[in-house]
């Protein structure tokens, strides 16, 4: 059952993309078709410029990395915990900071007065931090131990981005233009779990899962709309609003389980995530986790959940200034 119900989640996103695709190739045929048409391309050379832009904007969501982390230190037992028991629930598990530079750096060409094109380059990003959590159950033969610890990273390199523009007003001063494109993108994704258990007999035990993935090639697509003054004929002041859509899905990777009791175990494959009741936690809670699998793994008696494949995502806005200079 749960295997079809992801089935139909990717379905369902996988034509959401398709079609965004034949959206941005739809404008960028019909812009075409109309730079082709275009009388005042008769007289016009096309021409070459250097924009960079920085500024301000949203931060990444980070996806489904940040999900888990969040579901699990406030899954419903250690959120009641923290209002009765506050003694026997120390720390929390934080979430990943998604703040990121607002940099870009584009070559515009300009095929006619309101037909351009231009290729940019943003900021890389990488993010990553350290957290604990220990949470103590006291049953009827003593006080059982757990601490969780949490070490999760993301990486993004610099993307690549192609973008066509059309210019809306012209004025020997003033230019304003809208446009949109897609993008390159190589995120990876990482995270090292220990769990130190001290039961209440026995020898404490110290498991650690470390997985890593990673997806060198993923589309995005964005918008952009720029307002241009210029000081002379070559150098413009510029203003502008962009908006991305940025979600990497398919992450390839390994995963590493060891214990201090000897045992080890590794799998190669794709980062899933899932909902799951986690044993550790006595009272009964459930939350969501990441790991790599080869294959689906449907049975389970943590009654695992809302399969599919994991998500980074890297979507958000930003308002940048800057200048754009013309080279000839």
């Amino acid at each position: 059952m749960h295997g079809r119900q992801g089935g139909y989640y990717l379905i369902g996103e996988d034509t959401m993309k398709n079609k965004a695709k034949s959206l941005i190739m739809l404008i960028f045929i019909l812009l075409l078709v109309i730079s082709v048409y275009a009388e005042e391309k008769k007289s016009f050379k096309p021409k070459f410029s250097l924009k960079f832009t920085t500024g301000w904007g949203s931060a990444f969501p980070i996806g489904d990395v940040n999900t888990c982390l969040e579901s699990f230190n406030n899954n419903s037992v250690f959120m009641d915990y923290r209002k009765y028991k506050p003694a026997q629930l120390v720390g929390e598990i934080k979430t990943l900071d998604g703040k990121t530079s607002h940099w870009e750096a584009e070559l515009g060409f300009n095929l006619t007065p309101r037909i351009g094109f231009g290729i940019a380059t943003a900021g890389s990003f990488h993010t990553r931090n350290e957290s604990s959590l220990t949470y103590t159950f006291v049953g009827a033969f003593g006080p059982q131990i757990t601490t969780w610890t949490f070490k999760p990273e993301v990486k993004v390199s610099n993307p690549v981005r192609l973008s066509i523009y059309y210019t809306i007003f012209s004025h020997p001063k003033i230019n304003f233009s809208v446009g949109g494109g897609f993008g390159f993108y190589l995120g990876k994704a990482a995270q090292t779990l220990e769990i130190y258990l001290i039961r209440p007999v026995g020898i404490p035990e110290l498991t650690t899962y470390q997985w890593d993935a990673e997806r060198n090639f993923s589309i995005g697509f964005h918008g952009n709309v720029v307002l241009e003054y210029y000081f002379t004929r070559r150098l413009a002041l510029v203003a502008e609003l962009q908006q991305t859509y940025v979600k990497i899905r398919g992450l390839k990777g390994i995963l590493k389980k060891n214990s201090s009791f000897g045992f080890y175990f590794e799998e190669s494959g794709t980062l899933y995530y899932f909902t799951e009741w986690d044993l550790l936690i006595i009272e009964g809670a459930r939350h969501a986790c990441l790991t790599v699998w080869s294959h689906i793994y449907e049975g389970s008696v943590t009654e695992r959940h809302d399969i599919r494949k994991a998500v980074l995502d890297l979507s958000g806005y930003s308002f940048r200034i800057g200048i754009r200079i013309r080279l000839f």
